[in-house]
């Protein structure tokens, strides 16, 4: 059995991109609420509860995202767009934001940056021609070489926080580095030709939330907008009151 939609996917993924809208909600009207000198605390966000909640919501988000590399005509080509969904946002919260005085929210590594390099990674390491896994793996090792010799330079310590070594004074409103959550989307794309050949159960192929199925269809969009929305509504709502 091969079917070319598996529902339960996009409202599970849906789901997940519900409960990040939410935290970056909550966030965003945190640090509004302290432009305008009236500042307002969640405490939940702050506790052990929410963390582990956001911390599955993130789980399940990237271990979709691999499961789904079984169903995607070209990992790279969704990587790569990925990549550059996550330089926007970049440019957006480190150069464009500062530059009219919003500052503290600069997202240099965050989770599309980590997905982008996850799903490119994947698809440079599992692709069919032999010379290309091979390229990518020197590529990489001779890369990390320069990070270790040019220890102490700016750009070298920060490359390390791709992959969890943070620098002294880095900061990323949101960071996801690549370990350990390149693991999940790993066993992702494990657990996605089993998915993709019907051998789990019947009614994993069959159920349906439909209102939900569309915010995970379109959970990239939904991610990139949401937050420049969410700030500029909660920014119009406080100015006019």
């Amino acid at each position: 059995m091969t079917q070319s939609r598996i529902y339960i996917l996009d409202w599970l993924r849906g789901i997940a991109v519900c409960g990040m809208v939410l935290h970056h909600g909550l966030f965003a009207l945190e640090q509004v609420s302290y432009m305008f000198g009236a500042p307002i605390e969640f405490w939940v966000l702050q506790t052990k509860t929410f963390w582990v909640l956001q911390e599955i919501f993130v789980g399940l988000f990237l271990l979709i995202s691999g499961i789904c590399t079984a169903f995607s005509r070209s990992v790279l080509r969704r990587g790569l767009i990925v990549s550059g969904a996550a330089l926007l946002v970049t440019l957006a919260t480190g150069v464009v934001l500062p530059a009219i005085g919003i500052d503290g929210l600069q997202i240099w590594f965050g989770i599309l940056h980590m997905f982008g390099l996850s799903m490119l990674l994947y698809g440079l390491f599992t692709c069919q021609k032999r010379w290309v896994p091979i390229a990518t793996a020197a590529a990489l090792f001779i890369f990390w070489l320069a990070v270790i010799t040019c220890e102490g330079m700016a750009w070298a310590e920060n490359c390390k926080a791709v992959v969890g070594i943070t620098p002294a004074g880095f900061y990323s409103a949101d960071y996801y580095p690549l370990l350990p959550y390149f693991f999940l989307f790993l066993a992702g794309t494990f657990l996605g030709p089993a998915v993709k050949d019907g051998k789990l159960p019947k009614w994993f192929y069959t159920a349906r939330l439909r209102p939900i199925e569309w915010i995970g269809r379109n959970s990239l969009w939904i991610y990139i907008a949401h937050q420049p929305i969410l700030f500029g509504l909660f920014f119009l709502i406080y100015y006019f009151i």
